[in-house]
């Protein structure tokens, strides 16, 4: 699997989701929860707009949040599916969501992160397989809640610049 992060997530509860609701993040999409952590997984979109390829890039936004004010971080995302996984944040809401190593939730939430902040997994050259129609999995290691497993759809809609709310 490749996977990127800093440091080992402990052995912990592995969850596959498949189908259900994403609310407000971006549409239709999967929800998980692992420990106290909660997901909200938008489908996989590719960055051009062009139809999806072999070697293509796809984006995953997602928000997330510690159920009960818990602390955790977000210590690594991976996927099979993909040559690279790049975890992203546009954390100064400027339109740019920037490499970041870790995610941290702090009381629950990532520290200044708010409600609407783009958080998001670049699938960088994905394989053969993965067309319009077919589903991506993507792993999140949590440090204190363990990984959770999310599969996603893949869909033909365009990602569009970072957006951050009432930005």
């Amino acid at each position: 699997m490749t996977r990127i992060g800093t440091g080992a997530v402990g052995i912990g509860l592995c969850l596959v989701v498949i189908a259900g609701g994403l609310g407000s993040a971006a549409g239709a999409g999967v929800r998980g929860r692992v420990g106290d952590v909660v997901l909200r997984v938008a489908p996989a979109v590719t960055e051009g707009g062009s139809p999806l390829r072999p070697g293509d890039d796809a984006v995953v936004r997602f928000r997330v949040f510690a159920q009960h004010g818990a602390d955790d971080e977000l210590v690594s995302v991976g996927s099979d599916e993909a040559r690279r996984v790049e975890l992203r944040w546009d954390r100064d809401c400027d339109g740019a969501a920037e490499p970041v190593a870790t995610l941290p939730l702090e009381g629950g939430v990532v520290p200044g992160g708010g409600a609407g902040s783009d958080y998001r997994v670049v699938l960088v050259d994905l394989g053969e397989g993965v067309t319009v129609g077919s589903t991506v999995t993507v792993e999140f290691g949590f440090a204190r809640s363990g990984d959770l497993s999310v599969t996603v759809p893949v869909t033909s809609a365009v990602v569009g610049p970072s957006r951050c709310a009432g930005a």
